[in-house]
């Protein structure tokens, strides 16, 4: 589908929308309120996208239409270090004891300031 379009380094939210099939106000939407989308600015503000920006634009399209995942699903599913911890379960129990410990030790040293 993308092959059928001139390959160039920028694309304009009208082209964006007829590549995709997705309408230029879902496309800000998306950018606005799911946080999935990050096109370019040109100095006047207009949005330019990339390649990458137009297959993240058919992923997410192919998540609401084909798997009728909500905006929220699809953002855990793209942004998958912003849905959960960078550590692994296994490490939680000895993090939350080092978090302990450093805080007793900043404590101390508050009093001894004090």
């Amino acid at each position: 589908m993308i092959e059928d379009f001139p390959q160039k380094a920028f694309y304009t939210i009208g082209e964006v929308s007829r590549i995709t099939g997705v309408r230029p106000h879902v496309l800000r939407y998306w950018e606005g309120q799911g946080k999935l989308l990050k096109p370019s600015r040109r100095r006047s503000r207009h949005r330019l996208y990339r390649l990458g920006d137009i297959q993240r634009i058919l992923e997410i399209k192919r998540l609401r239409d084909e798997e009728k995942l909500p905006l929220a699903a699809m953002r855990r599913q793209l942004l998958p270090a912003a849905a959960g911890p960078a550590f692994p379960a296994s490490h939680q129990a000895e993090l939350l004891v080092l978090l302990h410990e450093l805080r007793e030790e900043l404590q101390a040293l508050r009093a001894l300031l004090d």
